[in-house]
Parts: C-alpha cells; structure tokens; sequence
C-alpha cells in the first residue's frame, strides 16, 4: 500500500500520509520522498493551484521516526558529515520544496503534530484544525535540535519569543491555543475539517491563477526585501498581471456586472 494517497479535484490535489501504523512519521520509509515527489509534481502541474495535506489516523504526524533514532538506522545512521548529507538530502528536501513553491498549500490537521510533523504543518501557508489537533516541538526531549528548518519557521508564525519557549520547554499547544498563536487558522468542528478545508482550497483555486501566484511570491518575498525593493518588484509582478488574459477577462465580467446592475 503506498505511503501517500494522491488525488485531484477541482485544481486541488489532495496529499494524504497514509502510515496511520507508525503515526505518519515522516522517516522510515518512503513517505518522505513520496510527499517531496507528489509536492514537485503539482507543483507542474497546469492543472493545480491548491495542494491540501492531510492524514489517515489518529495522528497528522509524529515526525521523525523514534526507532530509527535509537537504532541508527536509515535517515539516522552513519557519522557526523553523513549525517549531514543525510538530512540535506531528505526531511530539508522537503522545506525547501514547501518554501519555495508557487501553489498555495494548505494543512489539515486532525491530531497530534509533533516535531518535523509539526514543521510539515508550519511550512504550509494556511493550516486548519480540528479539536483534536495540537503541536509540539520536541526536539529538544531527544537531545537535538530541529535539523528540519523548523528553527526558522517556527518564529516567523508565533514570533521569536514564544518561538524560544515552545522549542526549549516542548510543551503541547492545544487547538484552541494554536489559533491564539497563529499556528493555525481556524478550529473546525469535529467531523467537518475535510469539507471546510476542500471548500477554502476551491476558493482559492477558482481564482485566476497568475494572480495567485505572483500574490504568493509578493508575500514570500515580504518577508526579506526592503521596502524600496519590494515596490519596485510589487510594480513589476503588477505589470505583468495586467497584461495576462485572466485580468482581461475578470475586468471585462466586472464591467458587465456593473452593467447589468444598473
């Protein structure tokens, strides 16, 4: 059975981690690069502007397999420049990707994300839960630090001084806690988190998408440029976007709306 459930509806693939057995953990196995790959794929895909990534279970993800650490094994085996090369290659393949892509990518979380499946949920740009979902950062409970990326995403969504307490205490942070944060978006009713986060993703995905994706880079690229830089590239992602057909057609059914209402 595959690690990874993939299915497409309405310009939205939906990723599902289908290791309920070990909790999704993210090493161990072939889920890690199944989720890099599916991520690669959609991401060329004409077809797709929205990616969704949830989880069979009763957990999103437990994040780095913990037998594997105390055996040494597989992502954790070897010496230390091995062990280097070992993360460069796999779970920060996976940020990477997430950093950079185009699509809008969202999370539903219906349980436990802990550790780099913490960061998994962290690296999306929107994230939704239900009332059984919380978040932990415990890295630090196994001796190591997140070698994931998780140091730097995990302060840019709750900021550097609650960043510092949830890394150096582990400590679980509730749903309802998670939204007071920024963790996550919204809590959702139980038994609703799929129909509300297929519902967003559709919003999304019906909207035009060059806009979209230059609305993302602009956002992305907020984050580091000086404000002088950044007008200057809002200025030229601008003129690009008036010169796509999507913007001539959302001008032109505006216009005719505003007709038929007069």
């Amino acid at each position: 059975m595959s690690a990874l459930r993939v299915h497409t509806e309405d310009g939205v693939r939906l990723l599902t981690l289908a290791r309920p057995e070990s909790r999704n953990a993210l090493t161990g196995d072939d889920l890690l690069d199944a989720l890099v790959s599916a991520l690669a794929d959609a991401d060329a895909s004409e077809d797709v502007g929205v990616v969704v990534i949830g989880a069979e279970g009763p957990a999103f993800s437990a994040g780095g397999n913990a037998k594997d650490m105390a055996a040494g094994r597989g992502l954790f085996a070897g010496n230390a420049a091995e062990l280097i090369e070992s993360y460069r290659r796999t779970i920060q393949q996976l940020t990477r990707v997430l950093a950079g892509t185009d699509l809008v990518t969202i999370a539903a979380v219906d349980g436990p994300a802990i550790g780099a499946g913490f960061d998994l949920a962290l690296g999306c740009d929107l994230r939704l839960g239900s009332p059984r979902a919380r978040f932990a950062h415990t890295f630090i409970e196994m001796g190591i630090i997140p070698g994931d990326g998780g140091a730097w995403l995990l302060p840019r969504v709750v900021g550097w001084q609650r960043a510092v307490e949830l890394s150096l205490t582990a400590r679980s942070v509730s749903a309802e806690e998670a939204v007071e944060m920024g963790i996550l978006l919204e809590v959702v009713p139980e038994g609703e988190l799929e129909s509300r986060v297929k519902d967003l993703a559709r919003t999304i995905a019906s909207k035009p998408r060059p806009a979209v994706v230059m609305a993302k880079r602009l956002l992305r690229q907020a984050r580091s440029m000086d404000l002088d830089g950044f007008l200057e590239f809002s200025a030229a992602l601008q003129a690009a976007a008036h010169s796509t057909p999507e913007h001539a057609a959302a001008v032109e059914e505006y216009v005719e709306r505003l007709k038929n209402r007069d």
